[in-house]
């Protein structure tokens, strides 16, 4: 079984942001909203449930339910189905064995509320909802908590991660070779990507446009207000380890909030580690319009420049030069005044027009480099 705490986007980011320097009223009711969120019943010790508020659970969600007061009691479980699903929210502690837990710790609410559920489940299901059966899956589950339905979980998986440059950035290092692949532009995305995982607003309107785009992203933490106390070890490292390529790559950084930014270049492949080009074969054959029509004019300016970098030009535009010099393959080693586009072959002259005149519609005057 998957791990479905990535597939909790609407929730489980959002929750414990523990550290964090002190927020306003409004914050902390935006937080405990939040967290509401990862609970099947928020408030099952606090009032009496009503069969009303069970009538859109099927057997699995209602046992799941009752064994949530448990949980929140910090009960361990027997079933293995039971122990991953709670393993996966984000305020689960277990620390009690199932034969250590005694029922005493329960209110009133609870005790009635568990007795509810369990009457539920079983005029659902005879014998009640069967635990650990081979294939089980937590799709109904997070179906009714978060509202959406998943039913391919490899699809889920795909787009969660192209939801981020950097999946993993958050429980793992980042290795040298891995942001060597990426653009200035992505790198600087994926420093702040960090800082967003943690609710953090930006100053920057290009950064607030981009993490604005991600379902995944919640930000409610003023500049001002956020400490870096919040990260982990993997969090800090990979930021200082994507801030010293970044700076490498140029003097000032990706500068941000240029005339005509674009936040949909970034993931778009330009940065591909298996191919390190984004046309390959652009010197062999004609591109098509379908293979060039959707892409940006940022992505549609480097594929064109790519062509002259083959031939081994060099470029005035420190962002080309910053990015050609992260390939493996480029030699650069004429300069612009010396470089002649005689070298062309029948291919590369038609693919350089046909790149150039979608760069220009997209953009009157092609994509603004600096």
């Amino acid at each position: 079984m998957k791990s479905w705490s990535k597939k909790a986007v609407l929730g489980a980011f959002l929750i414990g942001i523990a550290g964090a320097a002190a927020v306003s009223p409004a914050e902390n009711a935006i937080r405990a909203e939040a967290a509401a969120v990862d609970f099947l019943v928020p408030d099952s010790q606090s009032r009496y449930l009503t069969e009303e508020d069970l009538a859109g659970m099927n057997a699995q969600v209602a046992c799941y339910a009752k064994n949530e007061i448990y949980a929140r009691h910090g009960r361990t479980f027997a079933s293995q189905e039971l122990q991953e699903y709670f393993e996966d929210q984000s305020w689960y502690y277990g620390y009690i064995s199932p034969s250590s837990f005694s029922d005493a710790v329960f209110n009133g609410y609870e005790t009635a509320n568990i007795q509810l559920l369990t009457d539920w489940e079983y005029s659902l299901a005879a014998n009640g909802y069967q635990l650990d059966q081979p294939g089980y899956s937590f799709t109904d589950v997070y179906d009714y908590l978060y509202g959406i339905s998943v039913v391919d979980e490899a699809l889920f998986e795909e787009n969660w991660e192209e939801s981020y440059v950097a999946p993993e950035s958050n429980s793992r290092y980042l290795t040298q070779s891995e942001v060597e692949e990426m653009t200035l532009q992505e790198l600087c995305y994926a420093k702040n990507e960090i800082y967003a995982r943690r609710g953090r607003l930006f100053q920057s309107q290009e950064l607030q446009d981009y993490f604005n785009s991600k379902t995944w992203y919640y930000g409610y933490i003023s500049p001002s207000s956020f400490s870096d106390t919040v990260f982990n070890a993997y969090e800090s490292s990979n930021i200082q380890l994507l801030k010293d390529e970044e700076f490498k790559r140029s003097a000032n950084g990706y500068q941000l909030d240029q005339p005509g930014y674009d936040i949909y270049a970034v993931g778009e492949g330009v940065s591909d580690v298996s191919t390190q080009y984004i046309f390959p074969d652009s010197d062999s054959r004609y591109l098509t319009d379908e293979e060039v029509a959707n892409l940006s004019a940022r992505t549609l300016c480097y594929a064109k420049n790519e062509i002259y970098a083959r031939r081994g030009r060099q470029f005035e535009s420190q962002e080309l030069q910053d990015f050609f010099n992260a390939k493996s393959w480029y030699n650069g080693t004429i300069s612009p005044s010396a470089f002649s586009p005689s070298v062309f072959n029948q291919y590369e002259t038609a693919n350089i027009e046909l790149l150039k005149s979608y760069e220009y519609a997209k953009e009157p005057g092609g994509y603004q480099l600096y």
